[in-house]
């Protein structure tokens, strides 16, 4: 599990996005370094690690979560199940599945089953997945101020 406090945050220019997290989960510490590296100067705060477990333990520990990334695709616990089960413990976040396998009916259950927004194909391009996410958290911002 790591996090990574974001430095650059006035760069962005927009400050109240600062209050806010985003969890991202991949068994795979490569896929992590490279989402840490392409995440690294967003104003909001980033969570990082391994497993569905540890992803839950941090939706725990962890106010104002905005987006939750998840692959879908790991050992234990499938990402649809992980983002399935974080709604008890992020009710109002945004959820977002990546996965690498082209499965439309296996993507398409993992969806309804974690009330997934978007499903992220691998490999990814940076400035899209940073886009996407940027609007999840948007999104998420939104939404709060209607409540």
């Amino acid at each position: 599990m790591s996090e990574s406090c974001n430095s650059n945050k006035a760069e962005n220019g927009d400050v109240e996005m600062q209050h806010f997290t985003v969890v991202l989960v991949d068994d795979e510490e490569y896929i992590l370094r490279a989402l840490n590296r392409i995440f690294r100067r967003e104003p909001y705060r980033t969570l990082y690690t391994t497993t569905g477990a540890e992803g839950l333990k941090l939706l725990t520990e962890t106010p104002d979560v905005a987006v939750i990334v998840s692959d879908q695709r790991m050992p234990l616990m499938r990402g649809s199940e992980f983002l399935a089960r974080s709604r008890e413990f992020a009710p109002d976040a945004i959820r977002m599945l990546l996965t690498g396998y082209s499965d439309r009916e296996a993507t398409r259950a993992a969806m309804d089953e974690g009330r997934v927004s978007n499903c992220i194909k691998k490999p990814f391009d940076d400035s899209a997945l940073l886009e996407i996410v940027r609007d999840g958290v948007r999104q998420f911002m939104e939404n709060r101020r209607r409540q």
